[in-house]
């Protein structure tokens, strides 16, 4: 075992790490439905409000949603009658497009898993056959741009909108006719044993009562703990919100009966979430159009607030997305009687207050926004097996609401320690150790055997607490230069009965530095 060296050490070493830090500039992409348009796209500096670029081509044609990776780097389309899915190469001030992906049909939708570089995205030939597919989206990788699988479960109902926890375990995926209100939640991570299927299918009960509705936008919460469907039937709008724990609705009322989130604005179409669950943006199509902000209260749902931003003049507005820090909303509007009729509306999230208003030329029927984020959102994924000694396998996962964003201390739990002491090793990386041994490396030449070494243990930290569990915390200093760094970890627990040892080992940690 390595020495055991201070914290800091650490972060010295991931400053070492080339990222691109978040500048606030970020650039928002803005696609059509349309097709044949000489402009199908534009890309935006939020910052200013000045079109960086805007063009029309195959590859934008019938967009139907984008999302940016690779610390903003490339940004990935959906299209729907050119069934695929495509890349663009971002440089700055310019995009290249290609074909990521030949889809089987129409693509809705697309997720980004940024820990395992996995790029999902709903499709099928038809619309009762779609399914979620999971492409390898690693640039460095041989199979970039393949199938990796795909989901089997889900045909036989027309499913279109649904969303993707920024963890990339979870995808929230309703019947797009919510008649029977039907909502199916899909577990997409690989480590699990029920990869790929519904890990829940039940109903939206107010969804049914309205005879005829329509699920437009989902999402899951960062923390992977509610899922989120914004549905619309013929005279309202509503937005249902699943608690993963406690498996029910949340009931946004205290009259009799569960009762959804009534939304204000017409034909509710599209919403954002915030990383942190606290609040969501939803934008209304129809008439006079708006945008509504609801600030959750998750231990008392009925105290939940929805208002609509006052003043702000956003008809017929769809396409919304937030700003990575969560502090500015992208919007884009098309007034009947404004020739050329496009625009995008940049506000501020708390006040409403308009930033800028920037003129989209010929650009109509605009419903996709993605806001580029040049730095990622703070994840921690579990990843390959421990071995077991007297109390089972011992477990290192974050703590309830961890994560490790900087300015913040991020918290891990270490369970199953016989005497209640282990050791919590971290590093910079999962196949290979600052001394060049590849990993994972079977640790039995050193007297545990069915253990591995899953993460470099550049640094070591003792941890103990009465009882069988103890917790690693990590204050994460608030440096733009981290943004983007990965850092691996792995805990070993003190157990003299388990091996000629007396040590064994968790899963691994994979934790990514971000927002």
């Amino acid at each position: 075992m390595p020495t055991l060296l201070p914290r800091c050490a650490l972060a010295a070493a991931l400053t070492t790490v080339p990222v691109l830090a978040q500048a606030g500039n970020e650039i928002v992409f803005v696609g059509t439905s349309t097709s044949g348009s000489t402009d199908t796209h534009a890309f935006v500096a939020s910052g200013t409000g000045t079109i960086v670029q805007q063009a029309g081509t195959t590859h934008t044609d019938n967009c139907t949603d984008a999302v940016w990776a690779n610390t903003g780097r490339n940004l990935y389309l959906g299209q729907s009658l050119q069934n695929r899915v495509s890349r663009a190469e971002w440089n700055g001030s310019s995009a290249t497009w290609s074909t990521f992906y030949q889809a089987p049909g129409a693509c809705y939708g697309v997720g980004f898993d940024s820990v395992r570089q996995y790029l999902w995205v709903l499709t099928g030939a038809t619309g009762s056959t779609r399914e979620l597919h999971c492409v390898d989206a690693d640039p460095n990788s041989p199979n970039y741009g393949t199938l990796i699988v795909q989901s089997t479960t889900l045909s036989g109902a027309s499913r279109e909108r649904w969303g993707l926890s920024p963890s990339g375990n979870l995808a929230a995926v309703p019947h797009v006719f919510l008649s029977s209100g039907l909502f199916q939640l899909v577990d997409t991570n690989p480590a699990s044993p029920t990869f790929l299927t519904p890990i829940v299918s039940t109903t939206i009960p107010n969804a049914g009562a309205l005879g005829f509705a329509f699920a437009s936008d989902c999402a899951v919460s960062l923390d992977d703990l509610y899922a989120y469907v914004l549905y619309v039937g013929t005279s309202a709008g509503f937005l249902a919100v699943w608690d993963v724990t406690a498996a029910q609705w949340l009931d946004f009322s205290t009259a009799p009966g569960q009762q959804d989130f009534p939304i204000a604005v017409p034909v509710a179409n599209g919403m954002a979430l915030s990383l942190d669950r606290s609040f969501a943006v939803v934008a209304g199509q129809a008439g006079g159009g708006g945008v509504m902000r609801i600030d959750f209260d998750y231990a008392a749902p009925a105290n939940t607030v929805g208002t609509i931003y006052a003043g702000l003049t956003v008809p017929n507005c769809n396409g919304i997305s937030l700003s990575p820090e969560g502090t500015r909303v992208a919007v884009t509007s098309t007034p009947a009687s404004v020739s050329p009729p496009g625009t995008l509306v940049i506000f501020d999230a708390q006040s409403g207050a308009v930033l800028h208003t920037v003129p989209l030329g010929q650009m109509w029927n605009i419903y996709t926004t993605a806001w580029q984020d040049a730095s990622p959102t703070a994840t921690y994924t579990q990843y390959g097996s421990g071995c077991a000694g007297t109390l089972g396998v011992p477990v290192l996962q974050a703590a309830a609401g961890s994560r490790p964003a900087l300015g913040s201390t991020f918290t891990t739990d270490v369970l199953n320690l016989p005497f209640g002491i282990g050791l919590v090793s971290i590093g910079l990386s999962s196949s290979m150790t600052s001394t060049m041994l590849p990993l994972p490396a079977p640790l039995a030449v050193i007297g545990m055997p069915g253990c591995e070494l899953l993460a470099d243990p550049l640094i070591l930290n003792l941890v103990s607490a009465p009882g069988t569990s103890a917790t690693w915390s990590w204050a994460l200093p608030a440096l733009p230069a981290l943004f983007g760094a990965s850092f691996f970890n792995q805990a070993f627990s003190l157990d003299p009965a388990a091996n000629p040892f007396g040590f064994t080992a968790s899963n691994g940690g994979a934790g990514w530095i971000g927002y």
